[in-house]
């Protein structure tokens, strides 16, 4: 049985929403809940809150058998390979992070050319398991963790790897500014969230009419529900309306 994902999504950025997660993380772990935390942010600002430097660049850095990373564990697919099993960084015993990594942004040319592709005749296998390789990673450190909770961070943007994300997601909340570009950020996601969610409905559905569904019966996918529960305002500021005068 999968976990309940929630991701933290705002098409502009600057609105807190990293920091949000962190601090939210921190305060589930602490009230006994067992965290795991997930930065698919190609920036991985949320990977350098947790880590210090030169433990992101050990890991960033090292050996091919070691999959230490978001980008090191579907890494494989841009190629012919599969998924690799992802060791979550351990915060504490009760918050485990899935570490981010800069090149992940290398993968979105490969989500973007197999989104069409999984709407196939024959041959979606790979497709698929391209489109859902995030849920599958998240997934399995949770239940290896023991998870009760998964938090999820993106990048401010709507492009194929939150696409990809978005796909993963059970729940959204969204995080904003009190400004004007905040709100236009708000009224831009929910037609996107529509569209992605019909879209991958359309993608499950070809899937189930498919051969390959019958060959690889025994691999889950995600339902894509993106059940937005409400939007957050952060940095609350009040704007004078008056000119400021300026003294000597």
């Amino acid at each position: 049985m999968s976990l309940p994902i929630l991701t933290f999504f705002n098409n502009k950025g600057g609105v807190g929403k990293t920091s949000l997660l962190y601090h939210l993380a921190w305060m589930f772990a602490e009230l006994g809940q067992r965290v795991v935390v997930a930065d698919l942010d190609p920036q991985a600002n949320l990977t350098a809150a947790f880590l210090e430097e030169d433990l992101i660049d050990q890991l960033w850095n090292q050996e091919p058998d070691k999959t230490n990373t978001i980008y090191q564990a579907v890494e494989s697919l841009q190629e012919m390979g599969d998924i690799k099993s992802l060791e979550a960084q351990k915060i504490t015993s009760n918050l485990y992070l899935i570490t981010g990594d800069v090149r992940l942004s290398s993968f979105e040319d490969t989500l973007s050319t197999e989104w069409s592709q999984s709407l196939n005749d024959k041959n979606v296998y790979r497709p698929m398991r391209i489109q859902t390789a995030f849920w599958h990673v998240i997934q399995a450190v949770a239940q290896e963790k023991q998870a009760n909770i998964i938090l999820v961070d993106v990048g401010p943007n709507l492009g194929a790897i939150n696409r990809s994300v978005l796909i993963a997601t059970d729940y959204v909340i969204i995080p904003m500014g009190a400004d004007l570009f905040s709100l236009q950020g708000l009224q831009n996601l929910g037609p996107t969230l529509r569209e992605w969610r019909k879209a991958w409905q359309k993608r499950l559905t070809n899937w189930h009419d498919n051969s390959d569904s019958m060959k690889f019966h025994d691999m889950p996918l995600p339902k894509g529900e993106m059940s937005v529960i409400g939007y957050l305002y952060q940095q609350y500021g009040v704007r004078l309306n008056r000119p400021v005068k300026a003294y000597d």
